[in-house]
């Protein structure tokens, strides 16, 4: 059988109002719920969230990173839901950018990516951007 990644796991207090908050803000499906456990499918990754006593430590807690279509829209989104935004909006080239906390506190990372056109036309005007691995094979 070998290894198979199976999901990520979320340390939450409570896992009901967790797993809502991630299908009513991001409208992740939800396919199992119970007071101690639940999953998320994020786009053929599942989210498992799991219940403990202690504050969760988030030091180690992962960064759940989403594209989405409408960053002010999404944000909005999740603070209804009670998330908090961290700094600003930021403007790289690839797209916009921004980091917001979870009612438990732990960290999403939200990208709204330019679309293909501007992709092309910056990666036209910046060579150090192209695939590395072009560059390598070429100076073999």
């Amino acid at each position: 059988m070998g290894i198979q990644f199976r999901h990520i796991m979320l340390m939450v207090e409570d896992v009901l109002s967790t797993a809502t908050f991630f299908h009513q803000s991001l409208g992740l499906p939800i396919k199992i719920a119970t007071s101690s456990w639940a999953e998320l499918e994020a786009d053929g990754t599942i989210i498992a969230l799991h219940s403990t006593s202690e504050k969760p430590l988030l030091i180690s807690s992962p960064i759940l990173s989403f594209h989405v279509a409408d960053i002010y829209t999404t944000i909005e989104d999740l603070e209804a839901m009670g998330a908090k935004l961290e700094g600003s909006v930021r403007q790289p080239a690839f797209g916009k950018v921004a980091s917001i906390r979870t009612p438990d506190g732990h960290l999403l990372s939200l990208l709204q990516p330019v679309d293909d056109r501007q992709l092309k036309a910056l990666l036209q005007r910046t060579p150090e951007l192209e695939n590395d691995s072009t560059k390598k094979a070429t100076h073999s």
